[in-house]
C-alpha cells in the first residue's frame, strides 16, 4: 500500500492535470466565441445593420479581454 505522501502527491498531480485541462478548454471556448462574434460583426455590417455588428464587436471584445485572465490563470500553473 503507497504511504500518506505518495497518496497526497498523486492526488496534488491529478488535480493539477485536471486544472490544466479546464484552463485549456476555457481558453479554447473564448477563441471559438471571439471569432464566431467576429464574423458575426463581419457579417451584420455588410448587411448595414450597424447595431448588431456594434453588439457582436462588444462581445468579440469582452471575450479577447477575458482570454488574458485566463492566460493569468494558465501562467500560474
Amino acid at each position: 500500500m503507497a504511504d500518506k505522501d505518495t497518496l497526497m502527491k498523486e492526488f496534488v498531480d491529478t488535480e493539477a492535470a485536471k486544472t490544466e485541462d479546464a484552463v485549456k478548454d476555457l481558453e479554447r471556448i473564448e477563441e471559438e466565441v471571439v471569432a464566431e462574434a467576429t464574423m458575426s460583426a463581419e457579417y451584420d455590417d455588410a448587411l448595414g445593420n450597424e447595431q448588431a455588428a456594434a453588439e457582436d464587436a462588444e462581445t468579440a471584445f469582452e471575450f479577447d479581454q477575458a482570454k488574458i485572465g485566463t492566460d493569468g490563470i494558465g501562467e500560474a500553473l
